[in-house]
């Protein structure tokens, strides 16, 4: 080799294997940018290490090493974050806060306080907060469709008019949150706590509420039309002006609950407990109500045109000009209910039990009454 010629490892003009750690680099944080680039883990932790002492352009700088292949680099790189830091990398999308999360939760246990945070109107479409505390946070006007928050606590959190469209919010706390006008429709929020929560001119449509807690809520004028209620906790919650045209509400206790003038269409209500209820004037066009327990229910003048009342107990339950005309109704008890009025036209008895029923003015008109117990 010429004497002219740069050695192996000129820090100058370089040479073909990269330098050693203690070889000659820029200084400040362009140095820093330069050694977290280097093929050599060591140099890019010894880089690290110093990156704090630049401050937020020092953590700009260790966002780059988020995936890096060395577990180590990974994990140094992460534990830089405080509760601060975090806030600043959720201000930069949900790309680099999922890539910090992803370390996070693999190398560092996880947990991520952000209570009382302020992260209104920011777009974190798809971000992952799962089993976070996110209690008092402000999410008002933001973008989180999508996000993983399951598992988290966001008791008191505000998201009004908050975008949470197909969000899985599964098994976390929102009691007392306000969702007021917030999208929640197509949400897995399944066993969700939401007592006492503001849900009122929500979006929930085709939602997926199996088992949650609703005690207490407040969801008047709320879209829930299609959202699966089954299991789900109704006690003391406020449903005024809601839609709920086409939900499922399996195996619910709703007993005693005031339905009046309700829109029910194409509802599944199957297994359900509305003993006592009232549905006066209610809409439960093509509803299903099989082997539902409605005794001693008002359905004054409620609509049940083509739905399925198969195996339903209306005892003692008033239908006084009900209009139940092409509806299903086998096998379904009917014993001392107020059937005054009734409109049976087209339905389809067969095997109901009408004994000791005030059937008087009810149009049986071209109804099947096969097997009809009477008396």
């Amino acid at each position: 080799m010429s004497a002219n010629e740069p050695t192996k490892y000129d820090a100058i003009l370089g040479g073909q294997n990269p330098p050693p750690i203690n070889a000659a680099v820029l200084g400040g944080i362009a140095g820093i940018k330069q050694r977290l680039a280097s093929p050599l883990a060591e140099a890019r932790l010894a880089a690290l290490s110093e990156a704090l002492n630049y401050g937020a352009a020092g953590l700009e700088a260790a966002i780059t090493v988020f995936d890096d292949t060395d577990e180590r680099v990974r994990a140094t790189a992460a534990a830089m974050y405080g509760r601060e830091e975090q806030i600043s990398l959720i201000e930069k999308g949900a790309a680099i806060w999922n890539k910090w999360r992803v370390q996070n939760l693999l190398l560092l246990g996880g947990f991520v306080d952000l209570s009382w945070a302020n992260l209104s109107g920011y777009n974190l479409s798809g971000a992952n907060f799962r089993e976070s505390n996110l209690a008092g946070a402000s999410f008002e006007g933001g973008n989180l469709q999508t996000a993983k928050i399951f598992k988290s606590n966001l008791e008191v959190a505000n998201l009004r008019n908050a975008e949470l469209r197909g969000a899985n919010l599964s098994r976390s706390n929102l009691s007392g949150a306000d969702l007021q006008g917030a999208n929640l429709g197509q949400a897995n929020l399944r066993l969700v706590n939401f007592r006492e929560a503001n849900l009122s001119q929500s979006i929930i449509k085709g939602a997926k509420l199996g088992g949650a807690d609703l005690s207490g809520a407040d969801l008047t004028g709320a879209d829930l039309s299609e959202a699966d209620l089954s299991l789900a906790e109704l006690g003391g919650a406020n449903l005024t002006g809601a839609n709920l045209a086409g939900i499922k509400l399996i195996r619910s206790n709703l007993n005693g609950w005031n339905f009046k003038g309700f829109v029910f269409v194409g509802a599944n209500l199957r297994w359900s407990k509305f003993a006592g209820a009232c549905f006066m004037r209610a809409n439960l066009r093509g509803a299903n109500l099989e082997r539902a327990d409605l005794r001693n229910a008002d359905f004054f003048q409620a609509d049940f045109t083509g739905a399925n009342l198969c195996d339903a107990d209306f005892n003692k339950a008033t239908l006084a000009g009900a209009n139940l005309s092409g509806a299903v109704v086998k096998r379904a008890s009917f014993l001392k209910a107020n059937l005054s009025g009734t409109n049976f036209s087209r339905a389809n008895l067969s095997g109901a039990i009408l004994k000791k029923a005030n059937i008087d003015g009810a149009n049986f008109t071209d109804a099947n009454l096969s097997r009809c117990a009477w008396t």
